[in-house]
């Protein structure tokens, strides 16, 4: 029986990865069966073409590391926006993707679509337009041998929609492509679920169950009021926001997602902690370890 492993997403304080090599080894004295790396604030592509010199001295320093790679990918992409950007977000994606091979990862993270709140008519419509996108790309992935896993997001603001955890797990079965699965932010569900009054733990069951592929963090499940310039740390007192806080720090029911979901087998828990909380790594990976030790107990006394 496969339980859950442990992945942590590398923090990325330099565009031009020349500090990769000691995000490397700080994170690696946890021993994680995977790294995630933050493909999204490295300068890894120029116009859409990829900057080979620097991948090659990513490869080398990822040589010293033996597990897994996934790989998060652009969060401009969104294929619920008007169909003008579509095309635009499609070939990005797919320069991703190809970063993604050229780097070894297994996986890329994209997030799914926002879009203003609208009639049910035109969302049905949007919807329709992401999963043929969705699945464009899933084809260009798997020619490289990448898997897409589309990660759940909450509402920027009361007068944006996106998909509750349960809809996209709906989407991606509807999809139903080997090269796109999902990714289940357990956060970003939480808030998105506060905001929309939707039962939080089985919307987890529903995206957690699909899902090989977790971001562990907490927070509040509280959005960023719209009109507060509030500074971090006040936000922080205020619980405000999609925060990344160590697992534990905020109000998140870990053991009641993971006693209620059934887990798929080779899951990874994907530590996404804030950088500007790294100090609280080793306290975040235990905690996520501690999590990994519940789901197995879980498991073996079924």
């Amino acid at each position: 029986m496969q339980f859950p492993k442990l992945g942590i997403s590398l923090r990325s304080l330099k565009r031009d990865g020349s500090d990769f090599s000691e995000r490397v080894n700080e994170v690696s004295n946890y021993n994680p069966f995977s790294i995630e790396l933050m493909g999204f604030a490295q300068d890894l592509i120029f116009n859409g073409n990829l900057n080979q010199q620097r991948i090659d001295i990513l490869n080398q320093e990822l040589e010293r590391f033996s597990g897994k790679k996934t790989f998060h990918g652009p969060m401009v992409v969104n294929f619920l926006d008007k169909k003008d950007n579509l095309k635009d977000y499609k070939k990005l994606t797919q320069s991703y993707i190809d970063l993604t091979h050229k780097l070894n990862a297994e996986k890329i993270i994209i997030h799914t679509g926002f879009c203003d709140n609208d009639s049910d008519e035109s969302l049905k419509q949007k919807y329709s337009i992401q999963r043929d996108y969705l699945k464009s790309i899933g084809d260009y992935a798997a020619e490289r041998n990448v898997i897409i896993c589309v990660e759940n997001i909450f509402p920027f603001s009361h007068s944006y929609h996106t998909a509750l955890p349960s809809k996209l797990s709906e989407e991606i079965n509807t999809i139903n492509h080997e090269n796109v699965s999902a990714c289940f932010d357990v956060s970003h569900a939480y808030i998105c679920c506060n905001i929309y009054q939707a039962d939080f733990l089985e919307n987890s069951m529903n995206l957690g169950g699909i899902s090989d592929h977790w971001h562990v963090h907490d927070s509040f499940g509280k959005l960023n009021y719209d009109y507060l310039k509030a500074t971090k740390s006040e936000a922080l007192s205020l619980g405000n926001g999609d925060l990344h806080l160590a697992v534990g720090d905020g109000s998140i029911p870990w053991k009641q997602i993971i006693s209620n979901t059934k887990i798929k087998s080779d899951t990874v828990f994907n530590i996404e902690l804030n950088p500007e909380l790294w100090f609280d790594l080793e306290k975040c990976v235990n905690s996520t370890l501690e999590l990994i030790e519940f789901s197995k107990d879980k498991s073996i006394s079924k």
